[in-house]
This record gives structure tokens, C-alpha cells and sequence, in this order.
């Protein structure tokens, strides 16, 4: 059960307003009073630049995707989580600036295509059910015509969600074999949970997405993925699918140690790495390819026209397994279905 604690400047705003009609609130005048645990949420009188684009790495191939930061934290628990070495508290902090938010979506230029979405420092709809952040957005994104919206989540948390209209919003899910759910993904729910509700979104309209993000290699990687796989195409037609990520496990260096202490039992810890061109630990080159060209083939033999690409991997890598370098940012976004059916 989360504990919700409030900056007293923020009484008025969207995310304390619907969070008070069936929870309790605790009155803050600072972040310094909110216990520092994953199971407390900190609505935040904080100004941030909420609307921009994903960073890029260098070297590597990365889409032109841009991201809404309303909130930062989460309250899952997987092992290879980059928050862990990227944010400096345990607690998940909600922005009450929504108005905000609201402004700088609707003064993106209008004479191109965006893929918009939230799920970069926290998942999109854990915490849905006390905030309705689905409610919020679609209202916002739905008046647009050159914005595709993306939820990106580890949960089955979408009651809120198949209340709102379909119209511009697609609904992603990371996923992993079960084992891996088991050992590295904890707190999150279960799979069969996942693809339940990936099945219900696609039932009422709304676009699906699967983040196969990260690939862990274990002892059965062909076999646990395969699985995975072949479960994901028995839940929801290719037609409903926008596209699907696949990247292998990368980290910044200081990330291991954290898993040492906190996961002794992980499976990350039984691979090899090496630092890669931009200063993140990856699986070997020949593993990486081994693996990525393992995982594409098992989806080619269900969805033969289903959007597949790699986040943040080498052209070499592109042009070995997909016959083709997909370019820089925005020569890369045009690769896209969905980019390509927008019209100015």
C-alpha cells in the first residue's frame, strides 16, 4: 500500500486532488519529511522541463522518441533497473505541475510526427489507480493529430486506461520469460497478468507495444524466449501491434555493484561484460548478435510484417541482422508504420 505525502504548495493540483478522493494524504513542507522507501510517494511543488527528447547514446542507433517526465521512481524492484544508479532517492515523486505538462504537449510543433511517452523514469501506469495519469494524458493527446502516446508499464494496472478513447494512445508492456520475472523483475506482475491485459487494451481499439528490454542471457535463453514469444502472438492479433524494442542488458558501470548487494542471487551476475563505445557494460559483440538475431527470427516466424527494432545498438549489428542501417535519429524514425501513415 503506498503512503502519499503532499508538499503543502501543491494542495490544489490535478494529481493531489484525485489522489485525495480515496486516499489519505499526509501534509508535507518538504521532500526531507517523506521516508526514503519505494513504498512512499512524494507529490512534489517541483518545476521541470517535462516534454523532451530521450537522450541518445553515442555510436549507437537510437529512434527520435520523446519522453514526458511527470513523475521519476517506481515502485517495482527489478534487478537491472538504471534508477537505481541514476536517481538519488527511493521514494517515487509525483510532479504536480500538470498544467504544465499539458502546455508543452500541446505547443509541440504540429508540422511532424511524435512518438510521446512515459516511461523513461518510471512506469506509466503502476501508481494509475491513484492518480489516473491515463485520464489525464489521453484527454490532452487525443485533441492532437501528429502525436502518437505511449504507456509503458510491468503492470496489469489499465482499469483507468479502458475508460478513455484509443484514438492516439498505444499501450506497451516489457516482457521477459518467466523465470526471468521470477528472479529480476520483482514486484511487477506476473506475465500471463500482463499479456491478459495487453489483450483487453487491444480488444477496445487501443495500439500495442512489446519492450523485449533487456535480453538476459541465462542457460536457457533460446528456450525461456521462445516461450515468451510464442505467448506474446497468442494475446493479441499483429494488427494491433505499433512495434516492438528488443535490446540486450547494458549498464553504466557503477550498476553491478548495486545488484551485488541488493540481488546476490541474480542472473546478471553469472555473464561477462565489456565497456562498450559509449562507456556502458554490454554482453560481448558476438553474443549480442547471437542473441538479437535469435530473439528476431522467433517473432518472424508468427508476425512476418510486425515493426522490430533495436534500442541503442551498433549499425553493424543493424546491417548483420536486419539488412540495413536504419540512420540517425530522424532518418531512423521514418522506418516507423506509424510515422509513415502521418500526413502534414
Amino acid at each position: 500500500m503506498s503512503r502519499i505525502f503532499l508538499n503543502k504548495n501543491a494542495e490544489n493540483s490535478y494529481p493531489a486532488q484525485y489522489a485525495a478522493r480515496n486516499h489519505s494524504i499526509t501534509l508535507v513542507d518538504s521532500a526531507q519529511e517523506v521516508p526514503d522507501e519505494k513504498n512512499c510517494v512524494y507529490i512534489a511543488d517541483e518545476q521541470n522541463t517535462f516534454v523532451h527528447r530521450c537522450p541518445a547514446t553515442k555510436i549507437y542507433r537510437c529512434c527520435d522518441y520523446y519522453v514526458t517526465d511527470i513523475s521519476e521512481g517506481c515502485p517495482f524492484d527489478c534487478s537491472y533497473c538504471i534508477l537505481q544508479a541514476y536517481l538519488n532517492h527511493e521514494y517515487i515523486k509525483v510532479y504536480s505541475g500538470f498544467e504544465t505538462v499539458r502546455n508543452e504537449i500541446i505547443n509541440m510543433p504540429k508540422d511532424r510526427f511524435f512518438r510521446l511517452g512515459t516511461g523513461e523514469l518510471t512506469d506509466s501506469l503502476a501508481l494509475d489507480h491513484i492518480f489516473n495519469f491515463s485520464g489525464y494524458i489521453t484527454e490532452i493527446i487525443n485533441a492532437s493529430e501528429n502525436i502518437l502516446f505511449e504507456f509503458k508499464t510491468k503492470s496489469a494496472n489499465v482499469s483507468n486506461l479502458l475508460n478513455c478513447r484509443p484514438k492516439n494512445i498505444m499501450v506497451s508492456w516489457s516482457l521477459n520469460p518467466q523465470e526471468i520475472m521470477e528472479k529480476e523483475e520483482h514486484g511487477t506482475a506476473k506475465i500471463k497478468d500482463r499479456l491478459n491485459a495487453a489483450k483487453e487494451c487491444a480488444a477496445v481499439g487501443f495500439g500495442i507495444g512489446f519492450h523485449f528490454d533487456p535480453l538476459i542471457y541465462y542457460d536457457n535463453f533460446e528456450k525461456g524466449y521462445a516461450e515468451i514469444v510464442k505467448q506474446m502472438v497468442e494475446s493479441v492479433p499483429e494488427s494491433s501491434v505499433k512495434y516492438i524494442s528488443v535490446s540486450t542488458f547494458r549498464f553504466m558501470p557503477e550498476l553491478l555493484d548495486i545488484v551485488r548487494q541488493k540481488f546476490d542471487r541474480s542472473l546478471l551476475l553469472e555473464s561477462e561484460y565489456v565497456k562498450s563505445l559509449d562507456g556502458k557494460m554490454r554482453y560481448f559483440k558476438t553474443r549480442r548478435v547471437y542473441m538479437l538475431d535469435f530473439f528476431v527470427k522467433e517473432i518472424r516466424k508468427y508476425w512476418k510484417d510486425a515493426f522490430v527494432y533495436f534500442c541503442m545498438e551498433h549499425d553493424t549489428v543493424w546491417k548483420k541482422i536486419m539488412g540495413y542501417d536504419p540512420g540517425e535519429r530522424e532518418e531512423f524514425e521514418t522506418h516507423f508504420p506509424c510515422a509513415k501513415n502521418f500526413v502534414k
